[in-house]
């Protein structure tokens, strides 16, 4: 019992040990990003232009809001590698050789999500969006709303395009397998579109946007683990 708690204990301590990491890894290249936070908002605002700030504030903190953003972003290799770190005490030998193919498979997909996001869904969604001006409607956008807007769209994009390397983790851990995968699958359907309602604005294209490329990395998934299971 006491070599259990003991255990438990060294386990908490490591997870904290990797939070705590991770947050000073994205704080300080936060910090850095407010340097480039006025390039980074050109690029950002490709689609909404122009901008506007509606009070005296609201200029400044979107700049700050910018490099928090960037910040996650820039650090997202970093909180990976910690994620798998703090996995990495649950695997085997065998299995901690592959440690660099999931860190350099989370970054790419994290990279692809967002380069999705920003080139795809976020033009997409505002073409659609802003199709409802008119004569009686003008879109002035706040620069605080919008980057609120795309950075969320952007980050949750590069969240759910991690999907397949969780669950490869969740099958070599034994949690699931391609069987309970494949025969759960209409569920898990109706479940990415809500998740895909929740994680997006509330517009019809935005949440097809997410939904669709989430069922076709479901269905790499499957495919992974059961190649998973085979190696094993």
């Amino acid at each position: 019992m006491g070599d259990e708690k003991k255990s438990i204990f060294v386990h908490l301590e490591e997870l904290r040990r990797r939070v705590l990491f991770s947050i000073i890894a994205v704080l300080t290249l936060s910090a850095l990003s407010y340097i480039y936070a006025g390039k980074i908002l050109r690029y950002l605002a490709e689609y909404a232009k122009p901008l506007v700030f509606i009070s005296p504030q609201e200029a400044f903190l979107s700049h700050l809001k910018i490099s928090l953003f960037s910040g996650v972003i820039l650090s997202s290799p970093i909180i990976i590698y910690n994620v798998l770190s703090f996995v990495w005490i649950a695997l085997d030998k065998g299995e901690k050789r592959i440690f660099i193919t999931y860190l350099i498979a989370g970054i790419f997909l994290f990279i692809a999500g967002a380069c999705f996001s920003y080139f795809i869904a976020l033009p997409t969604a505002m073409n659609f969006l802003l199709s409802f001006s008119s004569d009686l409607l003008k879109p002035f956008i706040s620069i605080s709303r919008y980057i609120s807007f795309s950075a969320f769209l952007i980050l949750a994009f590069s969240v759910a395009f991690e999907t397949p390397l969780f669950i490869i983790l969740l099958t070599r851990l034994g949690l699931i397998n391609s069987e309970l995968l494949r025969r759960k699958r209409k569920y898990l359907v109706v479940l990415l579109f809500v998740v895909a309602a929740i994680l997006t604005p509330p517009d019809i294209i935005t949440q097809v946007l997410l939904a669709i490329p989430l069922l076709v990395l479901y269905e790499i998934s499957i495919w992974l683990a059961k190649a998973v299971e085979r190696k094993k």
